[in-house]
């Protein structure tokens, strides 16, 4: 079981992960990660905040994993 961190809060055994979904919205967009139990993580796109979440760098550690 190798869990690989997402972001400060959040570490994820990536072979449990289901699948991976943007959610694009009015003025925010988050990535969607579905856990094979149906659990949903919603993690905002921060990137242009110092120390802000960087989803495409989180969707692309998760497709690559």
């Amino acid at each position: 079981m190798a869990l690989t961190r997402l972001t400060r809060e959040l570490a994820v055994n990536t072979d449990h992960v289901a699948s991976v979904h943007w959610d694009r919205g009015y003025g925010s967009t988050q990535l969607v990660i579905t856990m094979q139990d149906g659990t949903k993580h919603f993690i905002k796109d921060s990137s242009g905040y110092t120390g802000g979440d960087d989803c495409y760098a989180i969707e692309r550690k998760l497709l690559d994993a």
